[in-house]
């Protein structure tokens, strides 16, 4: 009887390592398949590229608004002085 019981119980560990050896597969595949979608280097280098791109857009942008802001000012200053000169009232 105790070889019937020492195999039941082999049975019992191989069918529980079975067990454990296609849950750890499973595990595996979901990883690998997860590391298939992440960015790799090459993605984060374009991405960061992009970035540079639009922050240097929106510097050129800032730049060209406040030329044009104190280019608007000094014609704003020039109307008034041109409308004191000719005795206009300027209304704002």
């Amino acid at each position: 009887m105790e070889d019937i019981a020492s195999e039941e119980r082999f049975d019992k560990i191989d069918a529980q390592l079975e067990r454990i050896s296609t849950a750890l597969i499973k595990g595996f595949d979901r990883i690998d398949k997860t590391l298939e979608t992440k960015a790799d280097s090459a993605d984060l280098q374009t991405a960061l590229g992009l970035l540079d791109k639009l922050a240097k857009r929106q510097e050129i942008s800032d730049d060209e608004r406040l030329v044009m802001g104190y280019q608007l000012t000094r014609l704003h200053e020039w109307v008034e002085a041109a409308a004191k000169r000719i005795d206009l009232k300027f209304v704002h």
